[in-house]
């Protein structure tokens, strides 16, 4: 027995050294981030009090810590990988604290929320504030096929941001076979409340459930109550994707991507899903000297953007079907480039018919041509979301001169002006007499209540400033200033210091 035992060890030190040895590659990269920021009659994130002269607390003024990690496990030829970004952040200096007290004395109260992502700025600094941004692993199909597959929890980005620009959990295979790029995805963006019970509600009740109010005229909930603890049902939110680019030649790279989401996290009448698709064209490309971008998007939306949109006397979706279009042409003269951009997004005319909104997912839309600071997201500043994240009922002109005086600097100038496709689109209008469809789309209050309750043409005009240093190699400190000039009100202002390290 011993000697077998013996030639059997033998056997497997022979075959391990004959084996190829596995090799790991570990890779740790990270951004740090922290901002100081003012505001002056922005609405404190609340767009729709925009403008407003008569808030005495209408200064805003903050500061924030960001702190995403990012850890990287491959082979060592990069056949799999694995992939975990966190996020501590943004926790607001003041905002959130923890084990912090004068035994036996009088205590200063700290801000006493210890978890969520803004805690952990108060005194005692110790909240629970880790999340997870990114997981997911990303692996190339065997038989050198060109195709790789991602899964997990991963960045989902459509152009300019337009339509969505978030971080998402789901499935993508993507490759690239010269000069076509090509992606197939699906995406699960909700599951619906989680209920123990089917919450009662008689015929045109509202009714609450997992925290979303709804009105039915069936008196049946928004979403179909789940088992507890778990999936007992299919009420999920499901994204279909396909997307297709092809470079054929220096002056014109276009792309072609669609969508189509299956809504069973909201129902209206007899638990009729709620069904979304958006149709997307994209074109890039450089003659000469000049660079162009352009994207449109054709969408419609049962139930607006996020399905609960019913229809007050019947009960049915309120179908939201609109389009949106955005251009740059970007000319480099010298040291200067000078960039001209416009976009147009359709919105509700609130005549009793369907909206005609341009729906959307989770956009991050940073103005025409992705160059503004107070219209749409807010660009890399958007401690403060002054305008809106989605282009609905706006449409733009506008452009910018960028200057790099020295190879360390950069910065840029911006002016914009901004109208309203649909006067009646601002939300904050009553809709047609007898109009039992709510409106889709943003809502600017002050704007309407200025002018009695009716529409204004144009919402105003934005100029900006942005300067970056590269002070070392991955640190730079950002500064911007941006003014907001309305049609009616108070001017606004947005003031940002931004210190970032990038490694």
């Amino acid at each position: 027995m011993r000697r077998i035992l013996w030639l059997a060890a033998v056997g497997v030190v022979v075959l391990a050294m004959a084996a190829p040895a596995m090799a790991l590659d570990f890779k740790f990269g990270g951004e740090y981030r922290v901002r100081f920021y003012s505001g002056d009659n922005l609405g404190g994130n609340n767009p729709q009090g925009l403008f407003d002269h008569n808030n005495p607390n209408r200064n805003i003024r903050g500061a924030q810590l960001r702190v995403r990690p990012r850890f990287d496990v491959s082979d060592d030829n990069g056949n799999i990988t694995a992939t975990w970004r966190a996020e501590i952040g943004d926790v607001e200096f003041g905002n959130g604290g923890g084990a912090q007290g004068v035994v036996n004395g009088v205590n200063q109260t700290p801000s006493s929320a210890r978890v969520g992502n803004g805690a952990g700025g108060s005194l005692g600094a110790d909240g629970v504030n880790v999340e997870t941004k990114w997981a997911y692993l990303d692996f190339a199909m065997p038989w050198n096929a060109p195709l790789r597959v991602r899964a997990g929890i991963q960045p989902w980005y459509l152009p300019k941001g337009i339509i969505v620009d978030d971080d998402v959990i789901g499935v993508r295979a993507y490759g690239t076979v010269k000069p076509v790029s090509y992606e197939v995805a699906w995406f699960r963006t909700s599951s619906g409340p989680i209920a123990t019970a089917v919450p009662a509600g008689a015929s045109g009740a509202s009714n609450t459930v997992g925290g979303v109010a709804t009105t039915s005229a069936t008196g049946a909930a928004l979403g179909a109550p789940s088992g507890t603890g778990g999936q007992a049902t299919d009420n999920n939110f499901d994204w279909y994707q396909f997307r297709t680019d092809i470079a054929i030649a220096p002056w014109l790279n276009p792309g072609l991507y669609g969508l189509y989401g299956m809504n069973k996290a909201t129902t209206a009448g007899s638990s009729t899903p709620a069904d979304a698709y958006f149709i997307g064209f994209t074109a890039t490309g450089k003659a000469g000297i000049v660079t162009y971008d352009f994207d449109f998007v054709y969408g419609s939306a049962e139930g607006g953007p996020n399905g609960t949109v019913v229809d007050t006397a019947s009960g049915s979706f309120v179908k939201s079907t609109g389009w949106m279009a955005d251009a740059g042409v970007h000319f480099p003269i010298g040291p200067v480039v000078l960039n001209l951009m416009a976009s147009y997004a359709t919105g509700d005319k609130q005549n009793g018919g369907n909206s005609e909104a341009f729906p959307y997912i989770s956009p991050g839309w940073n103005g025409a041509g992705g160059g503004y600071e107070l219209i749409g997201n807010g660009g890399n500043f958007d401690a403060i979301d002054a305008t809106q994240d989605a282009p609905t009922n706006l449409w733009m002109l506008g452009g910018s001169v960028e200057y790099r005086p020295v190879k360390a600097l950069w910065l840029r100038l911006t002016y914009g002006f901004v109208g309203f496709a649909s006067a009646h689109g601002n939300c904050a209008i009553a809709p047609a007499a007898g109009s039992t469809k709510p409106c889709i789309g943003p809502r600017y209050d002050k704007l309407a209540a200025y002018h009695g309750g009716a529409g204004t043409p144009w919402l105003g005009q934005e100029i900006s400033f942005r300067a970056n240093y590269d002070v070392w190699t991955g640190f730079q400190v950002q500064g911007a200033l941006g003014v907001l000039v309305p049609y009616s009100g108070v001017t606004a202002t947005e003031y940002v210091l931004q210190l970032l390290y990038n490694f």
